[in-house]
């Protein structure tokens, strides 16, 4: 198996602190007890530094062996299908553990990161 590798900045500012969406991918990974490494890009010219892995020159993105993948959300899903414990391999477990991720993403989060909600 490909070890995992999260990519994130070296530095992120002060608002941001504590948001920011590799702590996903790293739970994740933690969660179902697979090995990863982290990698850290540049702050300095993050939006031109690594286009080729995310084109919006965001992070976190996620390397698989040759896979590359950005999106936490999509890495997420990526991972949790390498582990039955985040990912259930009977159709109802795995439609259900999809319907959380994209509650999650979509819904839940939006009110724990926007100060006051919406």
């Amino acid at each position: 198996m490909a070890e995992l590798t999260i990519w994130t900045l070296d530095w992120v500012p002060q608002g941001p602190r504590g948001f920011v969406r590799d702590l996903r991918l790293r739970w994740a990974c933690e969660e179902a007890g697979l090995p990863y490494a982290v990698q850290k890009i540049p702050f300095d010219d993050r939006e031109t530094n690594h286009l080729v892995r995310q084109p919006f020159g965001q992070v976190p993105f996620l390397s698989d062996g040759e896979l590359q993948l950005f999106e936490s959300g999509a890495c997420l899903l990526h991972i949790a299908q390498k582990d039955e414990k985040l990912m259930p391999r009977d159709p109802i477990g795995h439609a259900q553990t999809l319907q959380w991720v994209i509650a999650a993403l979509n819904s839940i989060e939006m009110v724990s990161v926007i100060p006051g909600g919406f």
